[in-house]
């Protein structure tokens, strides 16, 4: 990874649009993805934001005045890439939460929370193994998200043995089932429709939470939405 100074952050794209996923889907919210991740998922909608050396250098002052620009939203989500490998993201959640009534992180949960703040919510979607050989990182740190009562887990489901797997490890892990989300994989409409429908048996059989991905079924896979 890159490091980064202090003052300022290797920023991917800025832009207002609703929330797609997770417990917050359909909120209009305004979203800082920030540039750089490790994990490598082979299915990522993102690979852009991968390089940490990509995107453009902005001081904290700069993005927060370009987001603000764009109009009011309720929300800020700070997505990527994987956020937690930043350098000083302590101090950018702070001054997040100082601004937006309500923040959530979009992260892989490779790394611990960096910050419990009362406004302060983390979409934690640690990997299943089709996704990524770093997948068990992804898990390292789940007690201390379990303890995080603000943290809501989004296991994304693709081709079977993912719902067994992901099912195993809800189970071994005594994952709060209020707190879990199972997202569909998938970059066409056709592909989520058909995913949902079967996970959302599995959510009414096993009180689990479903996830949409809203933005894909609106607009498509296709950045700044």
């Amino acid at each position: 990874m890159v490091l980064l100074s202090a003052t300022s952050y290797r920023i991917s794209e800025i832009f207002l649009s609703l929330q797609g996923e997770g417990p917050s889907a359909g909120t209009p919210a305004h979203f800082l993805r920030l540039q750089g991740c490790d994990v490598g998922c082979v299915w990522c909608d993102s690979k852009y934001t991968w390089d940490a050396a990509g995107g453009r250098a902005m001081a904290p002052d700069d993005l927060w005045r370009e987001l603000e620009a764009l109009g009011r939203a309720p929300l800020l989500v700070i997505t990527g890439g994987e956020p937690l490998e930043h350098p000083d993201v302590s101090e950018l959640l702070e001054e997040a939460c100082a601004r937006w009534p309500r923040v959530e992180v979009e992260t892989s949960g490779v790394l611990p929370p960096p910050r419990s703040l009362a406004n302060l919510f983390y979409n934690v979607s640690p990997k299943l193994r089709s996704a990524t050989l770093r997948a068990g990182l992804t898990w390292s740190h789940v007690h201390t998200w379990v303890r995080e009562p603000r943290a809501t887990f989004k296991i994304v489901v693709g081709n079977p043995p993912d719902l067994d797997e992901a099912m195993q490890t809800i189970r071994e892990l005594d994952l709060p089932r209020e707190r879990v989300m199972l997202m569909p994989e998938g970059l066409t409409d056709a592909e989520l429709r058909e995913r949902a429908a079967a996970l959302a048996e599995v959510c009414k059989r096993e009180g689990l939470r479903l996830s949409p991905r809203l933005h894909i079924w609106m607009w498509g896979a296709r950045r700044g939405v």
